[in-house]
């Protein structure tokens, strides 16, 4: 891998030069400012790319060991980028405000009902839904991400626990129940 500059993260569009390409989940057109990031390819040529954020305020570039490939991720939307292209190889999420990191290098994003992985060469997967509506105190230690899941009941709010083996991929705890494949409670036989 190369130990070569491969991106600068500007404070603003730049004002002069090429114009900026605009980066976006659907590949439509983004005029506002975003996230605006220059990349240099492997040529030595650079380009400004301008992500379209998302929903919150988590900005950050990781880079992989295993590939050239980048996470960007604008305002809480990941972009999977690779320097050399201008048009994102994926484009996932919209509400990330955390990222944890876990054994085996794996990263762990956190969204509003659920946890997305990040694996060492980039691929991702998300949890099944944790929560109705929030996380909180989340703690990642080795293979086990555990913390709170908001559950609204009519008579109060409240925090649920929750772990989630990320080895096994199973949950325990957690306020989302899915009703899938379970007897109605008005039907008893």
């Amino acid at each position: 891998m190369t130990t070569e500059k491969r991106y600068e993260i500007l404070n603003s569009l730049p004002t002069y030069g090429p114009m900026y390409v605009p980066v976006t989940d659907n590949g439509e057109p983004f005029y506002s400012e975003g996230f605006v990031v220059s990349f240099y390819k492997t040529d030595g040529a650079a380009w400004v790319a301008n992500f379209q954020p998302g929903w919150t305020d988590l900005k950050e570039i990781i880079e992989f060991e295993k590939t050239q490939n980048l996470l960007v991720v604008a305002c809480g939307t990941c972009y999977l980028m690779n320097p050399d292209d201008t048009k994102p190889i994926e484009v996932f999420g919209v509400g990330y405000s955390c990222i944890f990191k876990s054994n085996k290098d794996r990263l762990v994003l956190q969204d509003q009902t659920d946890l997305t992985i990040i694996e060492p060469d980039g691929t991702h997967w998300e949890t099944e839904r944790i929560s109705w509506y929030g996380l909180a105190e989340i703690k990642v230690e080795n293979n086990l991400v555990s913390g709170l899941a908001f559950n609204p009941t009519h008579d109060a709010d409240e925090w649920v626990e929750f772990k989630y083996d990320l080895d096994t991929r199973t949950l325990t705890g957690g306020s989302y129940y899915s009703f899938e494949n379970k007897k109605p409670w008005w039907k008893i036989w």
